[in-house]
């Protein structure tokens, strides 16, 4: 008698198509980490975001130099004396420089009498503040023989037309949708971490739709956080390895934890959908089980992830809602 599960002669072998389907996700992820990875890296050779003679000599030229230059220099500093201006200047550390905690930022109010923030007429922008303080925290390089008045191209370093290198201006750029797109593996996330939980119960149909959210999700999460970086890079965030003080500051410690366990999500993410293509691949209950746990993971730690990165935009959000509440 016939065996009714062996396929017939006319029904096509659909093995070869499985195994192809199987593989293009962990294809695609492969692709996706190996670019942005590429990316980043590109950027992290120049080890610096920030260029003297391009990003902050025309910061000092022109808002320091009208009245801190030449023989009636005020107070006797010359802006463009490099020794000088670096002698308020801790290399690594904004917090400790006093040209950035004493002549740059805006004192509390209570202290405004005694302010010594300039120009007189007030701070600089926020985008000129944002670059003095990555240019500080990334060791305020100020090369021997570079005046402020001269606009050379870094050594080494590709231009069109004055401009820096178009990798790094487009790693620089891209940092600005995080915000946006963060949202999108947050959902897919949590969506995924509770059909992997019901299909403990349900069954396949749901462990089918929770391997399709993960491997979407972890996709866009190796986006995600390589655009939460480059934010952080541009915002003038503190260096990717600047580690915790003991004197940390509560928005020090959220980011810090936010940068960090973010990353730890999307590697996570690419290592969960990998154990369920191994699961898959060689029908190992043990491999099926490791990922949809590994996605029930993902599910709280992407929550705790979200709301960190919503107290760095809003503050205490909890504290905010109770005082709503209490009006």
């Amino acid at each position: 008698m016939e065996n009714s599960e062996t396929p017939s002669d006319d029904e096509p072998d659909m093995s070869a198509y499985n195994f192809m389907i199987m593989k293009f996700p962990i294809r695609f992820l492969c692709f996706v980490v190996l670019l942005f990875s590429t990316a980043h890296r590109g950027v992290c050779e120049t080890q610096k975001l920030t260029d003297f003679s391009r990003d902050i000599a025309p910061i000092l030229q022109s808002k320091c130099a009208s009245c801190h230059e030449g023989e009636k220099a005020r107070n006797g500093f010359v802006v463009s004396d490099r020794n000088a201006l670096l002698a308020f200047v801790e290399p690594g550390n904004s917090k400790d420089s006093s040209l950035w905690s004493d002549y740059l930022v805006q004192p509390p109010k209570e202290k405004l009498a005694d302010s010594l923030v300039m120009p007189p007429d007030g701070p600089l922008k926020v985008a000129e503040l944002a670059m003095l303080k990555l240019w500080i925290d990334e060791g305020a390089d100020w090369p021997e023989g570079t005046s402020i008045n001269s606009r050379e191209t870094p050594t080494g370093e590709k231009t069109s037309g004055g401009t820096s290198f178009m990798g790094t201006k487009i790693y620089r750029a891209i940092g600005y949708f995080h915000p946006a797109i963060v949202h999108f593996p947050i959902a897919l996330f949590i969506v995924g971490g509770v059909c992997a939980f019901l299909s403990y119960f349900l069954g396949p149909r749901c462990q089918t739709t929770a391997f399709q959210c993960v491997t979407i999700a972890a996709t866009a999460a190796v986006l995600t956080a390589v655009m939460g970086w480059s934010f952080a890079d541009t915002q003038g965030y503190p260096a990717w390895n600047k580690m915790l003080s003991n004197n940390a500051t509560h928005d020090e410690t959220n980011f810090f934890m936010h940068r960090w366990l973010g990353t730890l999500t999307a590697v996570l993410g690419v290592v969960c959908v990998l154990f369920g293509l191994m699961a898959r691949r060689y029908k190992s209950d043990g491999l099926g089980h490791a990922w949809r746990l590994g996605a029930i993971v993902l599910a709280a730690l992407v929550g705790m992830v979200g709301h960190q990165g919503g107290e760095l935009v809003y503050g205490d959000i909890f504290d905010k809602a109770i005082e709503q509440l209490n009006k």
